[in-house]
């Protein structure tokens, strides 16, 4: 059983200030928060490994230790479970050699038997292990080469290398998507608590006792769950690696594009990790409000589809309406952007235009982690920009002449529901795949896709957020929804700021704003109607 106890509380901008005094100088901390935060919010960072702000405090790893002066005089504590108190006063390595020591002490007895992998071990360069070493310094080691190592490890996996020495499994499969290296881990337990308090499936478990103690799954048990691959982003070292990304690429080569994920309206903040015109890997982006550290597998992964089954551009000056009623429907995925150059193109079009937003498949239960159940990212847009529902469209599709689709796989989501659309002689598809629906098209036109375009959305939580093109788009020529309606209607917008403006004209809470009050955790409209 591993050892944790609370979730730690952390600072907010509301948290009340306290003056405790760090190295003999007053400071003004938050009053509402462990030690470890308190010394964070004032710009004193304190190494841990064990410690995750949005897991239970466990306190095993002993990497935050300070001094704390009492009445016995100073003793050393762990910051991560030191609950800050006004007057407190607390000694950092910065003048306290008795930290120094402690720290480096600890982080040689982490470091005594664990394997040197850096050059050949995923991790490395995002290494809380290796980070942590780097900054306190101790570049020698100690160790005697006649002893060797005791390497953690579950027996059954243990084996003799060419030197003769004991060591644990290399690439142990615990699941599906998860591998393990029993002799990098470190026994933080992050991954156990994670799956246990966040993902509520105890699927991990510490065994064994002292330096015997490796982590495994239930006898006859594999990982498998939703989101098992957050125990690769909370492990502090190469322990658990993920298959799809082992080995692909060193993290150090990779640029990052932080974005929204489009699939759910909650909207899960991740960064985009890519290199050369690819995407190597999705990783969530920490928002306390919204889905704090964690993304779903489903979101994880959708990137692997991004650039398959892509259609090309072409001429939107052979686009034409007829002279009937024309419906346009907007997926889920679509920006505050396209929603609003499609609310252009149905003023371009007159009364005989309507609009509508949604898609055919069903609303599910929200998993209160990091989705909503709700494939409509932008569902709160679409309300505020004055859409109809497409169950409504889809009871009136006899009125209609011509369908414009928008990223909205009609035909893909409900292919009984949308035999109906059949009947619809003109049918224009906006998409950036070949999907049912530009299948089932008399007019395809091809756009990016939303990881390759600039725009906002508003979640299920009324907060605005903002999208940022990762540059990887497999062909130049094609452009964003947005100015493909645009142009359509004779008013091409140039950047996705004009048509952001636009936004404003038709939904008065966006009103005046601007992508630079759009902070990176987003903006919290007041009046919206989410």
């Amino acid at each position: 059983m591993s050892n944790y106890y609370n979730m730690p509380k952390l600072p907010t901008e509301n948290s009340p200030k306290v003056e405790i005094f760090v190295d003999d100088k007053p400071v003004m901390v938050p009053g509402d928060t462990n030690l470890l935060e308190a010394l964070k919010a004032v710009g004193i960072e304190t190494p841990h490994v064990c410690y995750h702000p949005y897991l239970p405090v466990s306190g095993n790893c002993r990497q935050c230790l300070v001094e704390q002066e009492g009445p016995r005089g100073r003793m050393l504590v762990i910051a991560c479970y030191t609950p800050v108190a006004p007057g407190m006063k607390i000694y950092t390595p910065a003048s306290s050699a008795r930290v120094k020591n402690a720290r480096k002490a600890t982080q040689e007895f982490m470091l005594v038997n664990h394997p040197l992998d850096c050059p050949i071990c995923d991790k490395a360069g995002e290494c809380t292990l290796q980070e942590n070493y780097m900054e306190a310094g101790q570049n020698e080691s100690r160790m005697r080469p006649e002893y060797g190592k005791n390497y953690h490890g579950n027996p059954e996996h243990q084996f003799i290398d060419a030197k003769g020495q004991v060591r644990g499994g290399k690439h142990v499969d615990l699941g599906p998507r998860v591998l393990l290296d029993e002799e990098r881990c470190v026994q933080c337990d992050r991954c156990v608590r994670f799956m246990r308090s966040i993902a509520g499936s105890e699927q991990l478990q510490l065994a064994g006792r002292a330096d015997h103690t490796y982590i495994t799954t239930f006898p006859g048990e594999k990982l498998d769950h939703e989101y098992d691959l957050c125990v690769t982003d909370v492990c502090p070292v190469g322990a658990m690696t993920a298959k799809y990304f082992r080995f692909q690429k060193r993290v150090w080569l990779l640029s990052h594009t932080p974005t929204i994920s489009m699939d759910d309206s909650l909207g899960a903040n991740i960064w985009l990790d890519h290199a050369d015109g690819h995407i190597y890997r999705v990783m969530p982006r920490c928002n306390p409000v919204v889905n704090r550290s964690w993304l779903s597998n489903t979101s994880r992964l959708a990137f692997q589809n991004f650039d398959k089954n892509r259609i090309p551009a072409m001429d939107v000056h052979k686009v034409t309406f007829g002279n009937g009623k024309v419906a346009i429907v907007a997926g889920g995925s679509c920006t505050i952007e396209d929603l609003a150059a499609i609310r252009v193109l149905k003023e371009s079009l007159g009364d005989r235009a309507e609009v509508f937003g949604g898609s055919l498949l069903k609303v599910g239960e929200p998993d209160g982690i990091a989705k909503s159940g709700d494939p409509v990212a932008n569902r709160a847009g679409m309300k505020l920009l004055g859409f109809a529902d497409v169950s409504e469209f889809m009871k009136r599709t006899a009125e209609f002449e011509t369908l414009v689709t928008v990223n909205a796989n009609l035909f893909g989501e409900d292919p009984a529901a949308a035999k109906a659309l059949e009947k619809v002689n003109c049918r224009v598809a906006l998409s950036a795949f070949d999907d049912d629906t530009v299948k089932n098209a008399t007019i395809s036109i091809g756009v990016r896709h939303w990881s390759e375009v600039q725009g906002t959305m508003v979640n299920s939580l009324n907060i605005l957020q903002k999208l940022n093109a990762c540059p990887v788009c497999p062909d130049e020529k094609l452009w964003a929804p947005y100015e493909v309606i645009s142009h359509m209607a004779g008013a091409k917008f140039e950047t996705a700021a004009d048509a952001f403006k636009k936004a404003g004209e038709y939904a008065p809470v966006l009103a005046g704003l601007s992508y630079d009050a759009i902070k990176s955790t987003g903006k919290l409209l007041e009046g919206g109607n989410a």
